[in-house]
């Protein structure tokens, strides 16, 4: 006999063979496209949607650490390029600021004498 999800407030009907208490709906996270196509799959996957929930989770996990490593970094940057000034600062040393280039001067060119 057919067992129905166990989400709350869902009446969906899954097969006996099914492995897994949830429908793919409610199996998978996220939201949008993204979990429209995540859903896909665990139905597709259909035995094997364990599987394909547990790869998109890692997926899902891993996504979030590169996004954390990344604001991490950007924050380092920040304080290390801060960290400097207030060094150069108390050293005694003003902040340095780039400076442009002294342009050359020019000799204006000889005037023939005049004959």
């Amino acid at each position: 006999m057919a067992h129905k999800c166990t989400s709350r407030g869902c009446e969906f009907s899954l097969p006996d063979t099914y492995p897994l208490d949830k429908c793919p709906w409610h199996m998978v996270p996220g939201r949008g496209p993204v979990k429209i196509a995540a859903a896909l799959a665990v139905a597709a996957a259909g035995l094997g949607g364990g599987f394909a929930y547990k790869k998109y989770k890692t997926y899902l996990h891993e996504k979030q650490l590169r996004k954390e490593r990344k604001q991490r970094r950007q924050r380092d940057a920040a304080t290390s390029e801060q960290e400097q000034k207030a060094r150069a600062i108390r050293n005694g040393a003003a902040p340095k600021s780039r400076k442009q280039p002294r342009k050359r001067k020019r000799t204006a060119p000889k005037a023939k004498p005049a004959e």
